[in-house]
């Protein structure tokens, strides 16, 4: 079990004890410079941004094992294809818990609406007045657009809903169950009509970068921008020229593009990114460090069910969560 988290120990030691398995614990994301620890076990689970070489399913072949597993929802990091050549099955964590992620995403949009990091950094620094924020926003007066409406997206949409917010759904698989919350629109309605636009899509070919500079031209003025899903959704430099020119009301992001060069450790604020240090200078911009997830329910869903899992295609059984494409 690659890059374990402290929080995940009593999980893993927990499933360990239930199962009998034997759960080796590495700190260290899979990669080629550590992929020969696996010899000798036969599963193999991991959670990480960083891509995993295709040579490394070659090796884990070699190794006699036969999946891999990722204990998160996004597998943008794997090349499936090269996984099958390689005569291996792969899974992820499909639901751990969407609401952990809507509910944050809810979070930091109630925080741009009241403009709460102004009135933070203001009252800090001794300025009480109530001027400096402006008059906010209600949830119940906005029109959302959710773009992606699978579990965390329509989690979402049905929070936002109960709350009286007008909810646009973009997506092209249909659940007519979603009816009862959300209205299914083709992406350019949805940018026209929109007051916050929120991302809750995979990362591939049709969705990397598809927030450009073609994509803001569509938005209406004074709208908001949620990422909570992957950074390579969003052109930065085209988010940071609509944020510097008033056509963008603000900006909430939990991923960003470059944020392996960045995140997971503690640093000089200086030496992050440049356009990571714009967003951060920016009043009405809120950053996190791809933390949306990060729920006591959600961690033990992850623990479990990818361990289950792990061991269920070790054992060349049909699971739920197996990645066909």
């Amino acid at each position: 079990m690659y890059a374990v988290l402290g929080d995940e120990l009593p999980y893993i030691e927990k499933f360990a004890a239930v199962t009998g398995q034997q759960v080796t614990k590495l700190t260290d994301y899979l990669s080629l410079d550590n992929v020969q620890l696996a010899k000798g076990y036969d599963a193999v689970v991991t959670q990480q941004t960083f891509d995993i070489p295709d040579a490394v399913y070659a090796r884990l072949a070699e190794f006699g094992i036969k999946q891999i597993t990722l204990r998160q929802v996004g597998y943008d990091i794997l090349n499936i294809q090269a996984i099958h050549k390689a005569g291996l099955r792969a899974s992820n964590v499909a639901a751990y818990s969407p609401r952990a992620i809507a509910e944050y995403t809810l979070t930091q949009l109630m925080n741009l609406i009241r403009h709460n990091k102004k009135y933070y950094r203001t009252t800090t620094a001794g300025d009480w007045t109530w001027k400096v924020g402006g008059q906010a926003k209600e949830i119940h007066e906005l029109t959302v657009a959710v773009i992606g409406a699978g579990r965390i997206g329509s989690a979402l949409a049905e929070m936002l809903h109960a709350l009286g917010a007008k909810v646009l759904a973009v997506d092209p698989v249909y659940h007519a169950q979603n009816e009862a919350f959300l209205d299914y629109v083709s992406l350019d309605e949805a940018l026209k009509e929109a007051d916050v636009i929120s991302f809750h899509t995979p990362l591939n070919d049709q969705t990397r970068g598809m927030a450009n500079d073609a994509f803001f031209k569509k938005i209406q003025k004074k709208a908001y921008i949620l990422n909570f899903a992957r950074g390579p959704l969003i052109e930065t430099e085209a988010l940071l020229k609509n944020l510097r020119s008033d056509k963008l009301a603000g900006a909430a992001l939990d991923v960003l593009p470059n944020e392996n060069d960045f995140m997971n450790r503690v640093q000089d604020p200086k030496t992050v990114p440049a356009d990571v240090q714009e967003l951060m200078a920016m009043d009405n911009v809120l950053l996190s460090p791809h933390v949306a997830f990060y729920s006591d329910l959600a961690i033990k869903n992850m623990v479990e069910i990818s361990l289950k899992d792990a061991v269920a295609l070790a054992q060349g059984e049909r699971i739920e969560n197996e990645i066909f494409y």
